[in-house]
């Protein structure tokens, strides 16, 4: 049976048919006769870095809030902390970074709850037995919640390729020690060749794994890498790369297993909001947002993980790709452009493995909304 999923165009010509005034409808529609009155509704989105500006718009984000409250349920909106060092590290930088990004109370009208406590440490564990793991750890404030709503910018990822609802529920809603748990089989290997000794990998290694010997990075305590990725992304030359093997494949499995296990603990009290918009090559970890590789979709909706990323991407590769942009081919309508920009990753994996253990299906029917 295909999933249903809503779709909200980018187009509008008049006040009723404004993205804001949609974005509501959608949440209605998405949540009537799902929450309870009095519910503790987690709205699950990622705030971005500072220096960041493709996350979710606040006052897109506020309509959801306002849809939450009118349906009688208590909206907050949440985020677990980073693996990586950078402003979202712990509780409090990561409330000072949302709040720099626009996300204070007055702004989008709920209060900011950061998922897995002050350090990382709060969370509690869910059975999954699966392929990589027989249990999986959910951030403390996603387990407690009595209703998940997760709102997704859609990107390309340099490490999963795609960054869509299943990373931003099976990473973002796990602990520091989970993500960790995820990322452990990813190794930096730094090309003396192409390293300039600017030490930013170094500098940005959270456990010290990475030394400068020679005026070169070089990763002098393998033990120590907890494989984040960070120093691949900090790295102006592309010295450093993450070997982009079954490591990819590896962690893309893994995440799609917390996945499981957190909508599990959740099930059937969950709905997903993908917003195809400000496509970006990479995350919104980066403290910076590089051009769009298309143009704006839109957005979609549904209770379907699976479905939804998967129309997501399939809507993302028919667009006609945009010039001087991290795209240096798969311009054309219905080529690849998440793979064109991350030729080394497979990252339909994700949907894939996702679909395989019952997560959802890949038949989508799209709802124009």
């Amino acid at each position: 049976m295909k999933a249903p999923l809503y779709f909200i165009s980018m187009r509008a010509t008049n006040e009723n048919e404004s993205l804001v005034r949609k974005i509501k409808r959608l949440t209605k529609k998405l949540l009537e006769g799902r929450i309870e009155k009095g519910a503790l509704v987690a709205i699950k989105l990622t705030f971005g870095e500072p220096g960041n500006h493709a996350f979710i718009r606040p006052v897109f984000v506020r309509q959801a809030v306002e849809a939450v409250r009118e349906l009688g349920g208590k909206p907050f909106l949440t985020d677990a902390n980073t693996l990586y060092k950078g402003g979202r590290a712990n509780a409090v930088d990561h409330l000072e970074s949302a709040i720099y990004n626009g996300f204070g109370y007055s702004s989008v009208g709920a209060p900011l709850i950061i998922a897995d406590g002050i350090n990382g440490d709060y969370y509690k564990e869910v059975e999954v037995n699966l392929k990589h793991f027989k249990k999986i750890k959910v951030a403390g404030a996603i387990y407690d919640a009595d209703f998940l709503l997760v709102l997704t910018h859609v990107k390309g990822h340099m490490s999963a390729g795609l960054g869509g609802a299943i990373k931003n529920v099976g990473m973002g809603c796990a602990p520091r020690s989970g993500k960790q748990m995820q990322h452990a089989q990813f190794k930096p290997n730094p090309n003396p060749n192409l390293c300039i000794g600017c030490r930013r990998c170094v500098d940005h290694c959270p456990t010290g794994a990475l030394e400068m010997v020679d005026k070169k990075s070089k990763l002098t305590r393998p033990e120590l890498c907890i494989g984040c990725g960070e120093c691949a992304v900090v790295c102006p030359t592309s010295a450093i790369k993450i070997l982009w093997n079954e490591s990819a494949i590896g962690l893309q499995e893994k995440m799609v297993e917390f996945t499981y296990g957190i909508l599990k603990q959740k099930e059937p009290k969950y709905a997903f909001i993908n917003f195809v918009m400000d496509v970006s090559p990479d995350c919104d970890c980066a403290g910076w947002h590089d051009a769009n590789l298309v143009p704006d979709v839109g957005i979609l909706g549904g209770w379907d993980i699976v479905a939804i990323d998967q129309a997501s991407s399939d809507l993302i590769n028919k667009q006609i790709g945009l010039r001087d942009t991290a795209l240096k081919s798969g311009f054309n309508p219905g080529e690849d452009k998440l793979r064109a920009v991350h030729p080394d990753i497979d990252w339909s994996w994700q949907i894939k493995y996702a679909e395989e253990i019952g997560l959802g299906t890949k038949e989508y029917e799209l709802i124009k909304f």
